[in-house]
């Protein structure tokens, strides 16, 4: 089913675009949350007149996320958490940890923006990278110690 996007979808598409989705993605997620539209003459005619404030509205986001983007890059997080004597944590440093520590700092971030493969199980520098929106991203320092 072809269907013009009315917000952003993470992971799927941006509000303004034009794809082609399962039809029962469409009909019984993305068109209750009011997400999507169907893609008739009458809804992309309309779509044209919007073009130009969705396109002002992505970029007033992409400044925004590349300017919290710089911020965040020169963020240093210092975390202290129990540890073994190999420097090994009892327990890890999960995204929501890492989220915490910079809303801390006064920069609000959503864990699930924080790319972290696995959580950290080791003391030590180490860094993580935060998508923010598209091609916005930061990689922030997080420094964790031994507690003595």
């Amino acid at each position: 089913m072809k269907v013009i996007f009315l917000k952003d979808v993470k992971g799927t598409a941006h509000e303004g675009d034009v794809k082609e989705v399962k039809d029962g993605y469409a009909r019984n997620y993305l068109m209750p949350k009011g997400l999507v539209a169907p893609a008739t003459e009458a809804n992309l005619k309309k779509l044209e007149s919007r073009k130009d404030k969705i396109k002002a509205k992505e970029e007033t986001k992409l400044s925004a996320a590349k300017e919290k983007a710089e911020k965040l890059s020169s963020l240093e997080i210092n975390l202290t958490m129990k540890a073994g004597e190999k420097g090994r944590l009892f327990g890890a440093v999960t995204s929501q940890d890492i989220a915490d520590a910079i809303s801390e700092q006064g920069i609000d971030v959503d864990k699930k923006d924080i790319e972290l493969k696995n959580p950290i199980k080791e003391t030590g520098e180490h860094t993580v990278t935060i998508g923010l929106y598209k091609e916005a991203k930061a990689d922030v320092k997080v420094n964790i110690k031994a507690e003595e």
